[in-house]
């Protein structure tokens, strides 16, 4: 039995049909305040509704250890692919709390349960300094304890700390850093937000970071585990590419053009966000600006060499999703 926890989200919707095609008997965990018919309607647009009452679904909280030994009970692997993802300084405590502290709570219970595999999808968000033979952030970077950190990529680290504790306990574990993810679902998520028309889509920052599709973070994630790659981590980025250049490709479609805004401007917008935060909006805090702002790279050579993978373009990628986003939008 596979336990997947975030199987209501982007990545775990897709992990939950490529997991039930090939078989596998999957409990997924939901909030009793959620519902699926999202995740159906998805299975639906890929002609897998047939299958989706397989999918044996569990109401609960990880936060909730009384509950997690019922979840895990008869579980060999956990997958865990839910996190709380804000860079909303108001929401830094729950944050931190479905981040760090959930994840601590699973991989106790992981241990007292009897689990003898654990899946963890982090993020290149907790990954910091860059190889100075390379110049790109790889699987032997270290967590710089200098640098200014957003609450969701501290919490990311921690979580990431929480598991390896688990390793040392007896857990087979595998890490898997994902970069920015593109991907389509419902509409409604996170990763969604790059085809709407808001500010982002039509001023692109200067930095660029890597991207990656959500079916190749999901067919390395079943490919890791079926291989058996315990005890390492695995960055899972496409292509590394400047903002503006992922930005232009979707506005392309929209028939709108990009323009880029200057460090300076978007320092202006910085300061005016804080003052908004005053007012309960969000910030664009410091962290982030420096994101924005910096061209990071990130090496993906050790999960292509491991899996022998390769990565569907960033450009078809845009061009898949882009579609599949507007029908769903269209639909509704």
């Amino acid at each position: 039995m596979i336990f997947v926890t975030g199987g209501t989200g982007l990545v775990g919707s897709h992990l939950l049909l490529q997991l039930i095609d090939q078989g596998k008997k999957v409990r997924a965990l939901k909030r009793s305040t959620s519902n699926t018919r999202a995740v159906e309607a998805f299975f639906k647009r890929n002609k897998a509704q047939e299958i989706f009452h397989k999918i044996e679904w569990i109401d609960g909280d990880i936060l909730d250890v009384t509950f997690l030994p019922q979840a895990l009970q008869g579980v060999e692997t956990i997958i865990h692919t839910a996190a709380h993802v804000s860079f909303n300084e108001a929401e830094e405590d729950q944050v931190i709390a479905t981040n760090v502290n959930g994840t601590e709570a699973l991989v106790n219970e992981a241990i007292e349960s009897g689990v003898k595999e654990f899946i963890y999808l982090s993020s290149i968000a907790a990954m910091d300094d860059v190889n100075p033979v390379t110049k790109c952030i790889d699987e032997s970077s270290t967590w710089n304890t200098e640098a200014k950190h957003s609450a969701y990529t501290f919490s990311k680290y921690r979580a990431e700390m929480e598991v390896w504790r688990g390793s040392q306990e007896g857990l087979n574990v595998i890490v898997l850093n994902p970069s920015v993810i593109i991907g389509s679902f419902d509409g409604k998520r996170e990763s969604e937000r790059i085809f709407e028309d808001h500010l982002i889509n039509q001023y692109a920052p200067s930095g660029g970071t890597g991207f990656v599709d959500v079916r190749d973070v999901v067919s390395i994630l079943c490919k890791t585990l079926e291989n058996k790659l315990f005890q390492q981590k695995f960055i899972i980025n496409a292509e590394n590419l400047p903002y503006e250049e992922v930005l232009k490709l979707i506005a392309e479609k929209k028939q709108k053009e990009i323009q880029k805004i200057s460090n300076p401007t978007l320092k202006v917008i910085q300061v005016a966000s804080q003052i908004n935060q005053l007012f309960g909006g969000q910030t664009l805090n410091h962290a982030t600006y420096k994101a924005l702002t910096t061209f990071t790279k990130y090496d993906n050579r050790k999960v292509i060499q491991a899996l022998d993978y390769t990565f569907i373009p960033i450009k078809e990628a845009i061009h898949y999703h882009y579609k599949n986003y507007q029908e769903i939008i269209s639909s509704k």
